[in-house]
């Protein structure tokens, strides 16, 4: 049966999909409410497809599905196999093994916290995972400081402990402790390794008094210590709601492919955490990732917040929101808040989302793939690693000037920065100018390589005169486009249709960038040129000013605005030296 009647054949029942290369990997997993209706609209004219969902689409060869009674079941299905299998086009989260948890063996009648990789089915309470894992280290160091749990790994055949000497532990091995005082320490940890710090102060405070009431001053002091450590860990966590709510928000921020999410933990209505994620390709269809998100970041916790915060609402957020309920044995929501504290807490996410997208732009890795979105969108023969981008200054056509700036591997490089002084074209003839700029620049290439791309800030009138300067000068295979500022289209010589880029595209934000530098670096150079010639034609009206004299106050100030700026300062300190001078001489 080949794949078309596989389609056909689906039944219209609920079910979770495998779509399957030729190889038979698994490309994507979904679930449905009824498999034909849903895989349907993969294979359908009818339905427009995201770039992403087009090409997953072309690769699948074969499908396989599993039935289940309800959608819940699907969902929860569904999550399982993306985890297990780890589908191309899902939205994946890394193995647990990045994130660490800290374990607490219950049955133990003498547990102590241990560090685990995975979660087991043995009864033990597992906290996280903790993102990243200094966080986990960090929490772990003050739970051995604060609580006398043990820490060796066994107590069979010990008879002396150094960590009881020390303050630090119960001694369990040396039997200075029954199972009922050791598990009052337990539900402290418990309480501490929950997050909810306020319940556990509390705790620690009345069972301080009480042991000081009995006159057990060893006791009442260590628990002393105990509050005293925690009310500094707390006094480290910012607090966001006198509620003590358990919440997390998600925010998330997008810009073309790349989208990145933050997750803020909050328990007791502190803030004790923060998780990132950052995906590529499904950054556009930002309901779809987040629900990924959701139900692969819950798959595994076992600590699931009342209300879930998010930027915006998930696709399925009811059936993932009735599935986290029943794992939780109560209700969990997924809410998306317009005012107040929750929309404060989750603007906070949104905040810190979109600071790490700006960083990962700008990083070495992105820009990396900005040059590469480049070189696919354009057709380039090789690399964009060296651009140059000129742009031309003046005002009708006085004191016009031309810029030029130097991007590699993305980033500017300002010691292969140059401006020019037009010299041949007398009138506000903006094509000339630039005609003249190219000249000058391309007529000197052996003086520095050339580029892999050169920019110029124009539609196609601009591109035709680049073309023709560089026809002129028998310069072949130079890689030559305009970016036109209006729409932001990019005008090419091999098409007659302007290219436009996805918006928030990686591509795109690096031309604009590299656009918008050199028309900063000409207007710079441009307005420096009217300040001189204002401040010239001011000195020129000057009696008593020579030539000399005026060379020296064009190199001192350059522009009226200097030179005034100048005037009041010397005003403000003459005005200065005479009210020293009235209160300083004897009356």
């Amino acid at each position: 049966m080949d794949l078309s009647e596989k389609v056909r054949a689906l039944p219209d029942r609920p079910g979770v999909y495998l779509l399957k290369d030729a190889a038979g990997a698994p490309l994507y997993i979904g679930k449905a409410l009824s498999l034909y209706k849903r895989v349907q609209t993969y294979f359908s004219d009818r339905e427009p497809h995201s770039d992403r969902i087009a090409a997953m689409v072309g690769q699948v060869a074969d499908l396989e599905f599993i039935l289940t009674q309800t959608e819940l079941e699907a969902l929860i299905l569904e999550s399982n196999l993306v985890k297990e299998r780890q589908p191309k086009y899902n939205v994946i989260l890394k193995d647990d093994k990045h994130y660490p948890f800290l374990r607490l063996d219950v049955t133990d009648p003498f547990p102590m916290v241990t560090v685990a990789r995975r979660i087991a089915d043995d009864g033990a309470l597992y906290f996280g995972p903790y993102v990243p894992a200094t966080a986990m280290w960090n929490v772990l160091a003050l739970a051995n400081k604060t609580f006398p749990l043990r820490k060796c790994p066994s107590i069979q055949g010990r008879t002396r402990c150094l960590e009881y000497h020390l303050g630090r532990c119960l001694a369990p091995c040396e039997g200075l402790v029954d199972e009922a005082q050791y598990r009052e320490i337990v539900d402290q940890v418990r309480l501490f390794l929950d997050g909810k710090n306020h319940d556990l102060g509390r705790v620690l405070e009345r069972q301080m008094r009480e042991a000081a009431e009995r006159l057990e001053f060893e006791r009442a002091a260590r628990l002393r210590d105990q509050l005293a450590s925690l009310r500094q860990a707390m006094e480290a966590q910012r607090a966001i709601s006198a509620r003590g709510e358990d919440q997390d928000a998600f925010g998330a921020a997008h810009a073309g492919r790349e989208a990145q999410v933050q997750a803020l933990i909050v328990r007791g209505g502190r803030i004790i955490g923060r998780e990132a994620f950052g995906f590529e390709g499904a950054a556009a269809d930002v309901p779809g990732l987040l629900a990924g998100l959701l139900k692969q970041f819950y798959l595994r916790r076992q600590d699931l917040p009342r209300q879930i915060l998010v930027s915006e609402m998930p696709e399925d957020a009811a059936l993932i929101a009735e599935w986290l309920s029943g794992r939780a044995g109560r209700r969990v929501e997924i809410h998306l808040p317009q005012r107040g504290r929750k929309a404060h807490l989750l603007e906070m996410a949104l905040a810190n989302a979109r600071e790490v997208l700006a960083q990962s732009l700008r990083s070495a890795q992105g820009r990396e793939r900005a040059l590469q979105e480049l070189q696919e969108a354009l057709g380039l023969p090789v690399l964009p690693l060296r651009i140059e981008a000129y742009d031309i200054s003046n005002t009708q056509g006085a004191l016009a000037v031309g810029s030029m700036v130097l991007f590699e591997d993305g980033a500017p490089k300002k010691s292969g920065y140059k401006r020019f002084r037009i010299k041949t074209v007398p009138g506000p003839d903006d094509f000339g100018m630039l005609r003249e700029v190219l000249g000058r620049r391309l007529g000197k290439a052996e003086e520095q390589p050339p580029p892999d791309l050169i920019l110029i800030d124009g539609g196609r009138g601009q591109l035709n005169v680049g073309l023709q300067v560089a026809e002129e000068l028998k310069i072949e295979g130079l890689p030559m486009v305009s970016l036109a500022k209006e729409q932001e289209l990019i005008f090419h010589p091999d098409r007659e249709a302007p290219i436009a880029l996805a918006e928030g595209s990686r591509a795109r934000h690096l031309l604009q960038q590299v656009r918008d530098e050199a028309h900063r670096f000409g207007l710079a150079y441009h307005r420096k040129l009217r300040g001189q010639a204002g401040l010239r034609s001011l000195l020129d009206e000057i009696p008593g000013v020579g030539a000399g004299r005026r060379r020296q106050l064009l190199r001192r100030f350059g522009s009226l605005r200097r030179l005034r700026e100048a005037r009041r300062r010397s005003g403000a300190w003459a005005a200065c030296r005479r009210r020293w001078r009235r209160r300083s001489t004897p009356t």
